[in-house]
């Protein structure tokens, strides 16, 4: 995974995105790229994103998953081996300035004995945003549905406590943090199978300005 100030375009941040990718997998950026297509409506400008080699009509890439998120001025992207992968990154301020509280929190979360501070509710959206892209639901499912679990730290741990009508084992969903800068939180999850446990790589800052056309601070994978 790579955090990175984020592009001028959105092109620019699949640019990111299609080079982290081939970086990993040691292919030349040149000879991939990053398609996006709903699988609901068609739009080729949003949907998970999936790693193709630039020939028109090639299939995607049966590797690895990606996912991709922005918030201010960064940029992060995520390349899994292990599953499906989502990440998200929000702005503390932002979600503090906003009333995401009603349209957020599962009844449970609700009834906690203390209402979740600015950052902690930036932490829950983070979450359920993170889970969803990597289920492929994304907010066309009521983010009230989930109640997030407790997790472990470091690294990935249970990411759910309930989700009626989930179309996934909830065992496989796994959830980690990750600190995407000052004033950020980040959240990552991975669909997998029960059981598994996957990597939460945190190495420090390569520089793959010649692969992605601009500098970027490394964060895992």
């Amino acid at each position: 995974m790579l955090v990175a100030p984020r592009g001028q375009t959105d092109a620019a941040d699949r640019a990111l995105l299609a080079a982290t990718a081939a970086e990993v997998l040691g292919l030349d950026p040149a000879s991939v790229r990053v398609f996006r297509r709903c699988p609901h409506c068609g739009s080729t400008e949003h949907g998970v994103p999936s790693l193709e080699t630039a020939a028109p009509g090639s299939a995607p890439h049966p590797a690895v998953h990606l996912s991709l998120s922005r918030a201010v001025d960064q940029v992060a992207v995520a390349v899994s081996f292990a599953g499906p992968v989502g990440v998200d990154i929000e702005s503390v301020d932002a979600v503090t300035r906003s009333p995401v509280a009603d349209v957020l929190l599962s009844p449970r979360e609700r009834a906690a004995a203390s209402p979740p501070n600015g950052l902690e509710l930036a932490g829950i959206w983070c979450a359920k945003e993170a889970i969803l892209k990597s289920t492929g639901d994304g907010l066309r499912v009521d983010p009230r549905d989930l109640t997030l679990a407790r997790r472990r730290e470091p690294g990935f741990g249970p990411a759910l406590h309930s989700w009626p009508g989930a179309g996934v084992p909830l065992a496989g969903i796994l959830l980690a943090s990750f600190d995407p800068g000052p004033g950020l939180v980040g959240r990552v999850a991975v669909l997998t199978h029960p059981g598994t446990q996957p990597t939460l790589r945190l190495p420090d800052t390569p520089d793959i300005r010649v692969w992605g056309g601009r500098s970027g601070r490394s964060s895992g994978r």
